[in-house]
């Protein structure tokens, strides 16, 4: 996701204010994580705001972080007076929102595919680990669980190589510990298209580490793919 980067030189001449529902960007932020601290996909975040490319975020820009409508634009409505005649600070009315599903919709499960052939050795405990470990060897493909986009490919420490594809409805899936990246952010990819190649091994086992998220949260890969 550097591509996304803010430029740590970018300036406006005042400190700009975020309105209900909105949000100031900063420095370092990317589209992703902003995405994702506020649970909601780049895909939501890009067509609230008319972002055509994400590459043009800049240091003080306010982004809307909820649906339209979801809250009171800043200033859209006159703040009541008192008695006295003095304004009084208008609450923001509370955007509802959709709790997280116990078990997820049983259509993932025809939608979507593994993303390896490899056994798995290590399973979702939501701490230690918010993904599944899949073994491999370093070259075996990885390909996308599902149709989608790809929201980043980047590297990140104690991770690697990752790739990152939206797949809609809050729904996002990760890939890291993989080598040989052969997509690029933005682009459109298919259930089953290759993304990228295990990478080498660390500790002297090749592996692939596979996460799916909910809103940003981890959820167990196990409950929405096909059983294995």
């Amino acid at each position: 996701m550097a591509a996304l980067l803010v430029g740590a030189c970018s300036t406006t001449p005042s400190t700009p204010v975020a309105g209900p529902g909105e949000y100031v960007v900063q420095t370092g932020d990317t589209l992703y994580r902003i995405a994702q601290r506020h649970g909601r996909t780049t895909a939501e975040i890009a067509r609230w705001n008319q972002i055509k490319d994400p590459d043009q975020l800049e240091a003080g820009q306010v982004l809307r972080v909820v649906p339209p409508g979801g809250a009171a634009s800043a200033g859209a409505t006159p703040a009541p007076r008192s008695s006295s005649g003095s304004a009084e600070k208008a609450k923001p009315a509370p955007v509802p929102r959709e709790r997280d599903p116990v078990v997820p919709p049983a259509s993932r499960r025809s939608d979507w595919s593994w993303p390896s052939q490899g056994a798995v050795i290590a399973g979702f405990n939501g701490n230690s680990n918010k993904g599944l470990d899949i073994s491999g060897s370093s070259g075996e493909p990885v390909h996308s669980i599902g149709a989608g986009s790809v929201a980043a490919t980047e590297t990140m420490r104690g991770y690697g190589s990752v790739i990152m594809v939206d797949h809609g409805g809050s729904y996002m899936s990760i890939y890291t510990n993989v080598g040989t990246v052969g997509v690029k952010q933005g682009q459109r990819v298919q259930r089953g298209q290759k993304l990228a190649e295990i990478g080498p091994a660390e500790g002297g086992r090749a592996k692939l580490h596979f996460e799916i998220r909910y809103r940003g949260k981890a959820v167990d890969p196990r409950l929405y793919l096909p059983a294995k």
